[in-house]
């Protein structure tokens, strides 16, 4: 399944953001999920069923070269499915929860590293070019 998996990125301004629930994210924010306080730490494909699947691993099992945090409360999840298209799931909790998510507002990622979002707002592998 490929998978982005976004996490709140860790600043002052966000603080009050980071691992919160649904409900308290919307209600801060106005009824809305404010992808511009997320960045992509994850793309890929992995080898899972399900959404929880890809809990265990972010928690349990990290993807080589993975450099974000363990999953959690707060986190969004974007599953790509050729027959369905794209989806987005909160971390909440208890459970996933669908949410609408403005990809297209998320940071990018600052060292190459890591990667960093292409122009469709998906992780593109950036490949760090040695001196």
């Amino acid at each position: 399944m490929k998978i982005t998996l976004y996490q709140i990125t860790v600043e002052p301004d966000n603080a009050h953001l980071l691992f919160r629930d649904l409900n308290s994210i919307q209600t801060t924010c106005g009824n809305r999920m404010p992808a511009e306080s997320y960045e992509a730490v994850y793309h890929g494909e992995l080898d899972i069923q399900t959404i929880e699947d890809a809990f265990y691993i972010f928690n349990m099992e990290h993807p080589e070269g993975y450099k974000g945090r363990s999953m959690s409360v707060s986190d969004v999840v974007e599953i790509f499915d050729p027959e369905k298209g794209y989806a987005f799931y909160f971390c909440d909790t208890f459970g996933f929860r669908p949410v609408a998510f403005d990809r297209a507002k998320v940071k990018q990622r600052s060292t190459a590293q890591e990667g960093q979002l292409d122009e469709s707002g998906m992780m593109a592998e950036r490949i760090k070019e040695h001196e």
